[in-house]
């Protein structure tokens, strides 16, 4: 049985001084603009951990291509809820392969997209109704350069290795769409689209 490592959950207190997620029309790019450590380090923050989130309502099996090595990955997704204006994405990434793989995988800027943060940065909720693409919520200076920008997701990710087997849960978190948007699509970089996602 295969090991289940989950990064620790943070406080989402700090999420009322955090600015909202910038939106754009469909179409349109957007730019918003440390050595190895073990798995077991805090290294990011979840908003919620499987125990509290409940069952999840998706997964994609995908492959992931890093330095010449090719890992495995299941990535599941839970249930979006509204809380106090924001809305989270939160996914468990699992390595498939074969247990007996001694390669690890290293996060790093898998999912980070058109983002310059090391981070689950590049996710967006596409919300079909009103044409609109929301990005990850970001903290701080919303002028900050590529690179400086600090955001409402799992970060430190060059420090977060995966090896066969194992598990870990990453988050971002959203300014709420609309009342009236009852599902949206979520965009993960290299994972097929998870389309109209039920927004609770």
């Amino acid at each position: 049985m295969g090991s289940r490592i989950t990064i620790t959950a943070g406080s989402l207190a700090i999420a009322v001084t955090m600015a909202l997620t910038a939106c754009g029309s469909l179409g349109k790019s957007h730019d918003p603009g440390g050595g190895r450590k073990e798995l077991k380090e805090t290294v990011a923050a979840t908003a919620g951990t499987p125990e509290k989130l409940g069952a999840p309502i998706g997964s994609h099996d995908i492959q992931i291509s890093d330095s010449g090595k090719l890992f495995l990955v299941k990535v599941e997704l839970y249930p979006l809820r509204r809380d106090q204006g924001f809305v989270t994405v939160n996914v468990r990434l699992t390595r498939t392969d074969a247990g007996d793989n001694p390669d690890r995988w290293q996060i790093a800027s898998a999912f980070e997209g058109d983002t310059i943060a090391l981070a689950f940065s590049g996710v967006t909720l596409v919300d079909r109704k009103n044409r609109k693409r929301h990005l990850v919520a970001r903290s701080g200076d919303q002028d900050a350069k590529p690179g400086q920008v600090k955001y409402l997701a799992s970060s430190g990710l060059s420090s977060v290795f995966v090896q066969a087997g194992q598990s870990v849960e990453l988050y971002a978190m959203f300014g709420a769409p609309p009342d009236d948007v009852s599902a949206v699509d979520v965009v993960i970089p290299r994972v097929p689209v998870f389309e109209n996602v039920p927004l609770g």
